[in-house]
């Protein structure tokens, strides 16, 4: 029985806890959040306790799972790694590049596991894109495109929406929102040697963020990512294709998924989504958290690792200042 305990309990936290209430073998403890009521409201809808301090969290559980905004990821996981804690930590796994490598170093060193909730490598559709390149179905991959377009967070839906237009907080539409593909893309087709990007991110028009980001990899093969926070609010679209030397393999979610279904959530509102309802393997945030409980209890090796979330957020702030710049950026020199 594992002992979960949240840091952070808004939005994603929402998610989060939908799965850790489904999940066999798991006891959900409790809450810590800077903001009590949120705590408290998470208490009365998933059950367990509101802890006052982060030592009584860390005293109760044996994993944190750490929910709140980037800017506060690295002293939770700081506070939760000396405490011996296994940690969970969202996406992006840090707003600056120094604070990621921090983290990731401190929990190497203490032996304190670490997993960032990359959850794109979760989705069904992409994993199935990954099993087909590592099965040889398209031969070696020389082109990546993706696309992942949506509105602004706005305010009234959400109330994290100032903390998204801030750039400082929230690193804007790339690192929000790209370091999803940019981790995606690194999966399938390796490192990335360069990056260039262009985009709305300093145009001063926060509320309409735009990029497209185009990386070279050391294997020769070449991206291209799209990211947008200027969608119409009743769209969002992912999109993902590989082109190797032998075959092409895309998704696309304006292809109607098999099954569509739409639940009321009493704190969201609606929900959209396409996966079945009664399948939690295939819901990629309750797939993504059982296989990091599949890891600490020895029966998976880890599909994604604190390396990986590292290496996201670099590549996603050396976009962010190729789109400052106007220059190519050379991963070699970016970030030692």
């Amino acid at each position: 029985m594992q002992r979960i305990g949240l840091i952070g309990t808004g939005a994603i936290a929402a998610i989060h806890l939908d799965g850790w209430r489904r999940m066999p073998g798991i006891e959900l403890v409790g809450y810590y959040d800077v903001r009590s009521e949120a705590a408290e409201r998470a208490a009365q809808r998933y059950g367990g306790q509101v802890f006052a301090t982060l030592d009584d969290l860390f005293a109760a559980v044996d994993v944190v799972d750490v929910c709140t905004p980037g800017t506060a990821h690295k002293e939770n996981v700081l506070a939760a790694a000396a405490a011996g804690k296994a940690i969970i930590c969202e996406k992006p796994l840090a707003r600056h590049l120094a604070d990621a490598v921090e983290m990731v170093e401190t929990c190497e060193r203490s032996g304190a596991p670490l997993f960032p909730a990359q959850v794109v490598r979760f989705f069904p559709m992409y994993k199935q894109v990954k099993a087909q390149i590592d099965a040889g179905a398209i031969g070696a991959p020389g082109v990546y495109r993706s696309a992942r377009s949506g509105s602004f967070p706005r305010p009234g839906r959400d109330f994290s929406a100032p903390h998204y237009a801030d750039f400082n907080l929230s690193g804007g539409v790339v690192l929000d929102v790209a370091v999803h593909d940019i981790d995606f893309a690194r999966w399938c087709c390796g490192e990335v040697e360069r990056v260039f990007a262009r985009g709305l991110t300093f145009s001063g028009k926060e509320f309409q963020d735009h990029a497209l980001i185009l990386l070279r990899f050391t294997s020769g093969a070449i991206g291209h990512i799209e990211v947008s926070w200027s969608h119409p609010r009743t769209t969002f679209r992912t999109r993902v294709e590989v082109a190797g030397d032998s075959g092409l393999i895309e998704w696309d979610s304006l292809d109607r998924p098999p099954l569509v279904y739409e639940l009321y959530d009493d704190a969201h509102g609606f929900r959209r989504t396409g996966s079945s309802p009664t399948a939690d393997e295939d819901e990629p945030y309750y797939a993504e958290l059982a296989h990091f409980i599949d890891v600490l209890e020895g029966r998976a090796k880890p599909i994604v690792t604190a390396r990986d979330g590292l290496e996201a957020v670099r590549v996603a702030l050396a976009a962010i200042e190729s789109m400052r710049t106007g220059k190519v950026i050379a991963m070699k020199d970016f970030g030692g």
